[in-house]
């Protein structure tokens, strides 16, 4: 994370990460394959792709190219958290079909909420964005019910 953000990112993100570790162990005992993310940066995208964008790890994302080769992720469940004007997310797109989820902690600002809730509202939709510190290419998450997110 960088030192642009607010105190409780530096300061909850080991908790987030606690977090988004338990909810994959979860999955797993429920009988899912799980792939966690470890973020580096998250961004929040205004304008075209819209969305958060998540900077994942190069070997984290070619597990992740594998994972969701063939298959749809078709429902997401989030997890949320405020503290310091952060909102925190564990978002788990889930391939129901494929018993696949891929589990991302990321955050947005309070700040950056209402004109990021109100481009979801008005797309009906939400994304995440997946992608190495190249950006070559990136893998998106479509999340059809914004509201899980605000």
């Amino acid at each position: 994370m960088t030192d642009e953000y607010p105190p409780a990112v530096a300061d909850r993100w080991d908790d987030v990460l606690a977090d988004a570790r338990a909810t994959a162990a979860e999955y797993r005992e429920d009988g899912w394959d799980v792939l966690e993310l470890h973020p580096g940066d998250v961004t929040p995208l205004l304008e075209d792709p819209f969305g958060l964008d998540v900077l994942a790890p190069d070997n984290e994302f070619e597990d992740l190219t594998a994972v969701v080769e063939g298959i749809t992720f078709d429902r997401t469940s989030v997890y949320r958290a405020e503290d310091g004007g952060v909102r925190f997310f564990v978002t788990v797109p889930e391939a129901v079909d494929a018993n696949q989820a891929v589990v991302i902690p990321t955050f947005l600002l309070l700040s950056e909420l209402p004109p990021f809730q109100e481009k979801a509202e008005s797309e009906e939709t939400m994304f995440t964005h997946v992608r190495t510190l190249s950006a070559d290419e990136r893998v998106t998450f479509r999340h059809d019910d914004p509201d899980l997110f605000f």
